[in-house]
């Protein structure tokens, strides 16, 4: 076989572009269900990840901007259904899953359905506070419409008798859950208005959103819209939110907050606290909602431009990592460098310096003044020592003992000259003066005797 009949040869970038147009135009959208493993996210934001059941996997990224839309957190070993596309990121030759939306446990469904439901009936005014009825004054007739067998109707009558006896309870049993669930509500919601009572309350325990999706449905909703008695719903637990619970004139948290409301007074400062409250709350939420449906529809528009930039944004993500490693080498280098200069400067600082040769002149201060301090005690022992032998040796000290100096009487300016020392140096009769050592004399020689 000849090399020209193996067809044109293609680089790599080609094959690979290739590759991407027939992925994007053959997997535009589809639907993974698989276990989540190996999550990463890096400096960019987005959220990369595996995509795995029993015999292979699939790598997978999440965008930012679309990371707000989950209903919780990415945690390996979470079963999922990833709506998205395939794609192929060209630079590196790698197909993966683009994901648009993450559905945890099969509940991303019901919760667009909750959503487009909810502000359907809100626009059309159903969760209106001026439609709703305050509760009266006094209750003494109550109709329940929940399952006869659930642990929330006991609850509920538990917490009515412990807390007011004499209140009288009828029950309307339904279903509440299930296929036929939310006809069943209506009709008995329809039937209660037929016994007069005072307050109807809609009451049963927790659960998903799909034990709680007979609340959620159209039909009941509109059925407690148009009740002329007050009705309370007290559905799941704090944290269950429904759509009967926005079309109700009251919602409380549980059913067993439902049975306190109703058996106290609701003017009494602290239950009046607590209803305001609730109304306030709901207020709050529906002004939130409104914000949300608002981003919604924007981040809807802005999610169109991912499939315009998602192949760009790997490249740009792998430069930016590029970049920052980059940045945090220089940074490190240029660190190490200013601080071999600073060490420098601080050694050849003028004020180093000065610092260095002050302390050497206080240094050679203090040895200076030592040793001239020795030196004068030195000089001085010295002197002391020469003025002992000076006075040992002075002539007044002879003179002290009791000796004389004999001189002659002649006027002449070498006073030793005139010293006599010999009988040879004076002659009979001739004057001659005698120092003592107190005073003088003058004295005439009358013998000379040798």
């Amino acid at each position: 076989m000849s090399i020209g009949s193996l067809g044109q040869v293609k680089s790599v970038s080609q094959i690979n572009a290739e590759i991407r147009h027939l992925l994007d135009s053959e997997f535009r959208f589809v639907r993974v269900r698989g276990e989540i493993s190996t999550v990463r996210q890096p400096f960019s934001g987005h959220t990369y990840f595996i995509l795995k059941d029993h015999q292979s996997q699939l790598p997978a990224v999440l965008f930012k901007n679309q990371r707000r839309w989950l209903a919780g957190e990415l945690k390996e070993g979470q079963q999922v259904v990833c709506d998205g596309r395939i794609s192929v990121y060209e630079p590196r030759g790698q197909y993966q899953l683009i994901v648009d939306t993450i559905d945890f446990d099969g509940t991303g469904q019901l919760r667009i359905l909750f959503d487009q439901l909810k502000q359907k009936l809100k626009e059309e005014g159903l969760f209106d506070q001026e439609h709703k009825v305050a509760l009266p004054p006094e209750i003494n007739h109550v109709v329940v419409v929940t399952s006869p067998t659930g642990a929330a109707v006991h609850d509920f009558i538990s917490v009515c008798t412990s807390r007011r006896a004499a209140l009288s309870i009828q029950i309307l049993p339904v279903r509440v859950q299930g296929q036929g669930a939310a006809d069943e509500i209506c009709r008995a919601i329809e039937t209660a208005h037929s016994l007069s009572p005072d307050v109807i309350v809609l009451c049963r325990g927790g659960g998903s959103i799909e034990d709680l999706w007979s609340y959620n449905e159209e039909i009941v909703a509109r059925t407690i819209y148009e009740a002329t008695i007050p009705l309370v719903t007290g559905i799941g637990h704090e944290t269950d939110f429904t759509i009967a619970d926005f079309c109700a004139d009251l919602r409380c948290a549980t059913p067993t907050a439902a049975a306190e409301l109703i058996t106290t007074d609701p003017l009494a400062n602290e239950e009046k606290t607590a209803y305001y409250f609730s109304r306030l709350l709901r207020s709050i939420t529906l002004v939130l909602d409104a914000y949300e449906v608002r981003l919604n529809r924007m981040a809807d528009m802005l999610s169109t431009f991912d499939k315009a930039f998602s192949h760009h944004t790997f490249a740009v993500e792998h430069l930016f990592t590029k970049l920052h490693n980059s940045m945090a080498m220089t940074i490190e280098q240029k660190r190490s460098h200013f601080s071999n200069l600073h060490s420098l400067l601080l050694h050849l600082a003028p004020d180093t310096a000065i610092i260095r040769h002050q302390d050497r002149l206080t240094f050679l201060s203090k040895r200076l003044l030592e040793k001239t301090d020795r030196f004068v005690q030195a000089r001085q022992a010295r002197l002391e020592q020469s003025a002992a032998v000076l006075d040992t040796l002075s002539p007044l000290k002879t003179l002290a003992r009791g000796y004389g100096i004999v001189s002659k009487k002649l006027p002449t300016s070498n006073d030793s000259g005139n010293i006599i020392t010999s009988t040879s140096q004076v002659a009979e009769s001739e004057e001659v003066e005698v120092k003592l050592h107190k005073g003088a004399m003058d004295c005439r020689v009358v013998r000379k005797k040798t």
